[in-house]
Formats: structure tokens, sequence, C-alpha cells
């Protein structure tokens, strides 16, 4: 008794230290791991977000990559040349984003650096895009995880992120150089892996590299349409060389680096001509691989660690002489050697497989999509150059791909490293990283003057004809606008000052993708915000019609159901009347499989079930309701035939053995067909006990097939039970 009082007054003791201490359990787990974030590097404004990203992904891992760059320095660093940071001039973007400078902005307009609406960032853009705190998120974190191979990622994860372009689960279709078209086996997913596990590159961000540069409703962007004049069959869907523009990228994927007989001096990748034999001096032109020049003379060791050839080259039409580094130059000799990305590129599984290849070779020291964007790690030795993209928000815009993958792959817990870059003298942080009193409240820089993306866009549920949407209110909108995509486009359907809709008039059994922005109206002025990006869900089918069971015997039931044909399959369940609850009995594949025989079962019993469609697309799965149930029952048991032998001419003697339930008698037929489809006889053996009986057959010499089956008879009506086994005799 004692011993059982005193453990109960430690059971006691325990609880009042939980009820007392247990709620701080969670802040003193958040403040130690914002002290490692601390110990680790990280300024005090990285700590809140990363300690929320944190609790709720705790195995991702946040290492600081320290630039030791002054940020304002690494700002001007970027925008160098305001053409190197771009950004898509649109309606929902302020024109503070753009710059205004006298040489980006004349007479009144934004001079266009690439395509049709593509201007120069201002500085306010690229303080915005190359600050990280404005992306630890969970959406667009992922801009700073490794490039490199992922085994956990899969093919569906890469389609999720091809949703919505014309490479979603597509076989590749392409014109080759002389005009004709070609399709290929492998799909465009096939292609994407095995361009990483080639490579060593991570397949989502090759998939959302791709998506980033020409995806679109259809292949119409000029490195994957393949139908350019001047390169026609030529592609390159990462727009690798592409500095001004999508012609400049496929010169580049049409032109081979392979050496051929003879001396001269080649560039052997993208280099830069200075105008004076140092990395800080004035950058002439960029001249792409395999470029001939003329060489001069040779400097000895520079500053900078580099020995330089003097050179003149002519490129677009222009000469200029000027300083390149030797490392970047190959002196050609008598040997041939192939192109290093197996140029030109033809077809888009070459473009897809090569160019992963180039991007893994020349990018090794700028392993995130932070850094192929914006070249702050030290170790690089091309600071704010070598940049694998103009577009200021390319970085965060396919990190939010990234993370749509992810999700729709169930893999966004697992283990993933960040290499998130730390500035000195960053805005409206005071550099304290390791002070032990840290200010209770930091000031974030300052956001764009737009309005905020719309989050959290779900599919809540679905009908026949319906979809419900909700979203998370976005402070300060005034309503939303929500676009269905028809026809691989999207258009409107309808605004709403609410964050919820029903979206209506939907086909049944079909899949929608869809996406929300928001909007502010004040003074007969609209802002906007960006997209969400796409949400899919699909309505239900009706219930199957002409469900029935077709027949029975002691131990199966047959059941059958009108086809649905975009049906992906069928669910059949048995239903117990008296839990009113449903129990899976069978998953049935293909649409064309419209019957069942459910065996296993009680003779003598009746059986309830039902039955749903349902149907499953990019690894999502949605379900008709199910039907009404129906009750069927097997029949009583069936007899045994022991034996069937011929001892005397013409006749059999057929033995069986006793009904286990009580009945009137036996039913036995004979016939010279194995199926008693023909030429049979039955005869009536009366009595539960009555278990044999002789047969006449019309011959002697012949086979004979024999069964049984009991019968009970009520107010004088036979009911049969099932048909036994068949034996076979030859008669005498």
């Amino acid at each position: 008794m004692k011993k059982i009082l005193s453990v109960l007054l430690s059971l006691t003791f325990i609880i009042n230290i939980f009820a007392l201490f247990g709620t701080s359990t969670i802040e003193v787990q958040a403040a130690d791991y914002a002290a490692t974030l601390r110990s680790k590097g990280f300024p005090e404004s990285y700590i809140d977000d990363l300690v929320k990203l944190h609790k709720k992904y705790p195995n991702w891992i946040f290492e600081p990559l320290k630039t030791n760059l002054d940020f304002h320095a690494a700002v001007n660093g970027e925008r160098k040349n305001h053409s190197n940071q771009l950004i898509e001039k649109s309606s929902g973007t302020s024109t503070s984003m753009y710059c205004d400078c006298s040489q980006c902005k004349k007479n009144g307009q934004y001079v266009i650096q690439e395509a049709s609406n593509w201007v120069s960032a201002s500085e306010k853009a690229v303080e915005y895009y190359l600050d990280p705190r404005n992306f630890l998120n969970e959406k667009e974190i992922f801009q700073f995880e490794s490039t490199k191979y992922n085994g956990t990622q899969t093919q569906s994860g890469v389609e999720s992120i091809l949703n919505g372009t014309w490479m979603h689960n597509s076989k590749i279709s392409y014109k080759d150089t002389t005009g004709a078209s070609r399709t290929l086996t492998i799909t465009y997913s096939d292609s994407i892996m095995a361009a990483a596990s080639r490579n060593g590159m991570s397949s989502y961000y090759l998939a959302s590299k791709i998506r980033q540069e020409v995806g679109g409703t259809k292949p119409t962007a000029g490195g994957a349409s393949g139908t350019n004049k001047t390169y026609p069959g030529i592609f390159n869907y990462y727009n690798i060389g592409a500095y001004t523009g999508a012609l400049d990228g496929l010169k580049w994927a049409s032109t081979s680096n392979a050496t051929t007989a003879g001396t001269g001096y080649y560039t052997n990748c993208q280099c830069r001509v200075r105008e004076k034999a140092t990395t800080s001096s004035k950058e002439l032109v960029m001249l792409p691989a395999n470029t001939k020049v003329t060489y001069k003379s040779t400097t000895a060791k520079q500053s900078d660690g580099h020995i330089w050839y003097q050179i003149s080259v002519t490129y677009n039409n222009k000469s200029y002489t000027g300083y390149i580094r030797t490392d970047l130059v190959d002196k050609k000799t008598t040997t041939a050697k192939p192109d290093t990305y197996n140029r030109p590129w033809t077809s888009p599984h070459i473009s897809i497989v090569n160019g992963a290849k180039y991007i893994a070779q020349n990018y090794k020291t700028q392993f995130t999509g932070y850094l192929q964007k914006f070249n702050v790690n030290p170790e690089s030795g091309t600071l704010h150059t070598h940049e694998y993209m103009a577009n200021v928000a390319a970085a965060a815009s396919e990190s939010r791909t990234t993370y749509t993958a992810y999700s729709n792959a169930g893999i966004l817990g697992i283990t993933k490293t960040f290499s998130i870059p730390v500035f000195k003298n960053m805005p409206d942080d005071d550099n304290s990283s390791t002070t032990t009193n840290p200010p209770t409240t930091t000031t974030k820089p300052s956001q764009p003057t737009t309005l905020p993306c719309v989050t959290g866009l779900k599919a809540t549920g679905s009908d026949t004809k319906q979809i419900n949407l909700t979203w998370n209110k976005v402070s300060g909108a005034t309503g939303y606008r929500v676009d269905i995509m028809k026809n691989g486009k999207y258009v409107k359907y309808a605004t709403t000052k609410s964050n919820k809709i029903s979206v209506t008039g939907l086909n049944s059994f079909q899949e929608y993708t869809f996406r929300v922005k928001a909007y502010q109206t004040k003074s007969n002025n609209t802002i906007w915000g960006k997209y969400w990006v796409g949400v899919t869900y699909g309505t239900r089918a009706r219930r199957i019609s002409g469900f029935k069971a077709t027949g029975s015997n002691n131990s199966a039931v047959y059941l059958a159901w009108n086809k649905n044909t975009r049906a992906t399959g069928y669910r059949i369940y048995k239903y117990d009347p008296k839990t009113k609850k449903d129990t899976l009995y069978k998953d049935i594949k293909g649409a064309n499989n419209t019957t069942l025989k459910v065996s296993g079962l009680k003779n003598n019993t009746k059986y309830y079930f039902k039955i749903q469609a349902y149907y499953t697309v990019n690894g999502r799965t949605y379900w008709s309701y199910r039907t009404n149930a129906i009750t069927t029952a097997t029949k009583y048991n069936m007899v045994t035939l022991n034996s069937a032998k011929s001892n005397s001419k013409k006749k059999i003697t057929v033995k069986w053995n006793k009904a286990i339930y009580n009945c009137s008698g036996y039913q036995v037929m004979w016939s010279t067909t194995k199926n008693f489809s023909s030429n049979y006889l039955t005869v009536n053996v009366n009595g539960r006990n009555s278990l044999s009986t002789t047969l006449n057959t019309a011959q002697s010499g012949k086979r004979y097939y024999v069964r049984v089956r009991a019968y009970k008879t009520v107010n004088g009506k036979k009911t049969y039970c099932s048909w036994s086994g068949v034996k076979s005799v030859v008669v005498k």
C-alpha cells in the first residue's frame, strides 16, 4: 500500500511540473534554436523567420553563406550594368520597381531591354530581391536549396512542375532541321529525370528552370519552338547564352566548339574581353564559346592572380582589342575534339540533357538558384558576373514552383539544407548577431509597393459540377480575381470580395486548374497583386448506374454495373446494415471492367454491396459518390459428388455426400457435352438420406459428364442450390 501511495505521489508531482512548465516548452525550444542560429552567424533579422520554419519543418537545416560583402556595395555591383537586372513591365508592378535613370528611361518611356516588356530593374527592386530576408518563408526559401542531385525527387514531382505547360504528361514532339515533325517515345519529364541523374543536378531545379525560360501552354518560346528561320530545328530549353534574347541562345546552341585541324586561339566558354588586363577593368564585349580571336601578346601574372592574352576580335560586325584571361582561351592543335556539350542541339531531349551538363560544369560555386541569379559567393572569383539569368525575380519565382512540386510529392518535410547569404551592413540590421540581448523587434526591409501575393489557395471539396476554393485574406485588398484554365489558357471566372468561392457549371469527373490574385481599388485606381501558383482539383462523378446482382451460388455472388468511360477504376464495398459501415472489398482497375464475382461467402446468406468510381490524374484521385446498397444472397450449400462409375453396360452408378442443410432431395444431371448445353437428362432423387442412384445411357463406349445438386420443396415449389463439381466416365 505504501508503495502504491508513493507511486501516486510521484505521478502527482510530475503532473504538477508539466502544469507549471509545459506551456513554456515550445518557447524554450525556440529560444534554444534561435541561439543555435546566432552561433552559426545569422544576423538577428534572420532569426524569427528561421525559427518559425524550423518549428514547422524540424528536418530543415539552415547554414549562413557569409559573403563578406557590404550589402549596398553588392547592390551596386549587381547594377553595374543596368541591362543585367531586368524586370517584367506589367500592370501589377509598381513603377518604383523600374529603373528611371537617363539610360533606362528616355522621352518618358522605359527602354525595352528584352522581348516586348522587359525593362531594367530599379535599385529598389534589386535591393528587394537581393535581400534574403524577404524570402525566408516556406515557398520562396527553395532558391537557397542546393541544385545538386536529390534522389528523393520523383517524376510525378517533375510533372507537377510542368503542369499547365505543353510539356505536361506529353511525349517529346518537335520540328527537326528539315521542318519535318518528329515524336519521341519518351516524355519531357523522362528527359529531365535523365538530365538530372547524368549530370548530378536536381530534377526539380531543372524542371523549374525550363518552365521559367520556355514554359507556356504552347511551345512558342524561341528556345523551344524549333521553327526559328535563322536557326531551324535548334533548341535551347535553358536559354543558355541568350544575353539579349532567344536568338543569341539559339546561336549558341547551334555552334559547336569542337576543335578542327589547324591552329589558332578560341574561347572555351563564355568570356569577357576587358579593357585592361584585370578582372576589375571595364568589360568591352561578352564572347560566346568557340569564338576565334587573334592573339597579340601575353602579359606577366597580374595583381588579380591571372595571366592575360592581348587579343583582337570581330563580333557582331564590331571590332574590339582588349584582354582575355588565358584560362578562358584554348590554343587549337591538329587534334580534333568533340563539342563539350554535344552541340548543335537538334532536339528538345539533346537540349535538356546537355544544357544540364553545361549548368553543372559552369556553375559549381553557384549551387543555388539565388547564387545563379546573384553571384555573391566569394569562392566564385567572378562576383556579380557569370549570372545565369537577367530576370531579377527569377530565383524567387522558380522557388515557388519547386515548393509546389515538393508539396504535391508529399516530401516537403524531409531533410534539406539551405545556404542563405549573409551580408554586412544590411538595411535596418544592427549586425550584432552575437549579442546576448537581441532586440525584441526587428524592422524588416521594405516591400515593393504592390499588393502581396495571395497565399494558402486550396480546394476544400467538390461536387459533380462544382469545386470550392478558399485562400488567406490579403490585408488591404478590395477583392480577388479568380481564373480558371481552359484549353491550356487561364481565363477570368469571377471577382469576389470574399476569400472563398464556389466555381460552378463544371463537367463531372474532370480536373480543373485555378489561380487567384488580390486587387485594391482606390480613387478609381486599381493595384493588383501577384497570382498564387495554380491549384488543381477535380469534380466528382455521378453515382454509378445499373449496379445490380446478376447471379449467385452457394459461396459467391455476381455483380455488374454500367461503365463510366472516364473512370480509372471502381471500388466495391460490403455494407453492414447493423453498423451502417462500409468495408472495402475490391479495387478494380480499368473503366471497362464492369463485372465482379464476390467469392468466399457463407451459403444461404444475405449480403449488401455498394460501388463508387474514381479517376486518378497526376497522382491525384477523385471519387464519385457511393451508390445505395443493393441486396443479394448466396444459395444453399452445394453437394459434393463423390463418384461416377460404369460397372454395367449402358449404366452409371453415381454417389454423393449428404447435404449439410435439410433438403427434400437431389437432382442428378448427365450429358454427353461437358458444359451440359445439350444432350442432357435429369432425374430427381427424393429424400435427404438418398445418396446414390443408377443412370441409364443411350450409348456404350461413350464419355458422359455427371453433376448433382440439392433442392428443397416449399409450398410445392422447388428451390435449388448450386451444382456440384463435374465428373466424367466412359460407359461400358
